[in-house]
């Protein structure tokens, strides 16, 4: 009797927790995310939290039915920055500098970067699948979790609003599933359009404008034939900065980011201790060194020793190069 009704128990559990979800079910859900953060009005504000601090900023989007979309972020905390996007244009305000850069976008939105197109190559480098239930913003929430497939990248879990599909909040994790980042609404108001002067850039008139553009297709610098490159990153972009010196080339395995500045400067053949020192700020790593007549800096979310194997590879020239 006491096993009957165990299974009884059982059975009615799995009832109330309703069917598991396959693949295309789940790959449904993330598709209906990218499609709402990029065609849905909404307007909110976002917090970034990291162990180091946490940050806040006003959002405003505007999106449309092609997916194309314009929005604002203008922190709240800190220097008073703000950013505009566009279509392709980026135009951000850094009042500590004087100074507005303009320059190309490298895709994204504010609060979810992934392309559906993207997405078959993620399911190559992460196991998608359903995360737990929650609150966000106030509001009833699903977790879908982008599993690192190896300990070369880290997982992402992003929160869906099961009203709308918008994605409200994004945690990174490392293998020890321990939080290194998070991006997420504090309020949200789906469904509100922003006002045009919302939209726009709020600088002081005259200050002065420089430009990053994006640097025609061939092949890079030769320093850059022996970098390593995680299984699944691929070169997205390449940006000239505004010295028209400086290289800025962009690598994604469709989630995670990588990229490599190569400003021109004399070899230190005298290494300082600050050479490939690795330095953290949430889920970003940095690590800089001299070779090859540039000053490299290699800038990724990924784990501090990933870095360290990307910029040795530079240095070295022994590792192999990535897919």
């Amino acid at each position: 009797m006491g096993v009957s009704r165990f299974l009884l128990g059982l059975a009615a559990c799995l009832l109330l927790a309703g069917p598991a979800l396959g693949a295309d079910d789940v790959d449904q859900q993330v598709r209906a995310m990218v499609r709402a953060a990029r065609q849905m009005d909404y307007t909110g504000v976002l917090v970034h939290g990291m162990p180091g601090g946490v940050e806040s900023m006003r959002f405003f989007h505007a999106g449309s039915a092609d997916g194309t979309y314009r929005e604002r972020l203008v922190m709240l905390t800190g220097p008073a920055r703000e950013l505009v996007r566009t279509g392709d244009s980026v135009r951000r305000y850094h009042p500590e500098a004087g100074r507005v850069v303009v320059g190309p976008r490298r895709g994204g939105t504010g609060i979810f970067r992934l392309d559906a197109g993207d997405l078959e190559r993620v399911r190559a480098h992460y196991h998608v699948a359903q995360g737990p239930t929650g609150r966000v913003a106030g509001r009833e929430a699903r977790a879908i979790e982008f599993r690192a497939g190896d300990d070369q990248r880290f997982t992402y879990r992003i929160w869906r609003d099961e009203a709308t599909d918008l994605p409200l909040q994004t945690e990174i994790l490392n293998r020890d599933g321990r939080v290194q980042e998070t991006f997420m609404f504090a309020t949200v108001d789906p469904g509100i359009r922003p006002q045009d002067g919302e939209l726009e850039l709020h600088a002081p008139a005259g200050l002065p404008v420089v430009h990053r553009q994006r640097l025609a297709r061939g092949r890079p610098p030769a320093i850059l034939d022996a970098l390593y490159l995680p299984p699944g990153f691929r070169l997205k972009a390449r940006f000239q900065g505004p010295d028209a010196e400086g290289r800025h080339y962009f690598y994604s395995d469709g989630l995670a980011t990588l990229s490599v500045f190569l400003d021109p400067a004399a070899d230190h053949p005298d290494k300082s201790a600050e050479d490939r020192e690795i330095l953290q700020r949430g889920a970003l790593r940095a690590c800089s060194l001299s070779h090859g007549g540039y000053r490299v800096t290699v800038l990724g979310e990924l784990p501090g020793r990933v870095l360290r194997r990307i910029a040795n590879s530079l240095e070295d020239g022994t590792a192999e190069a990535g897919q």
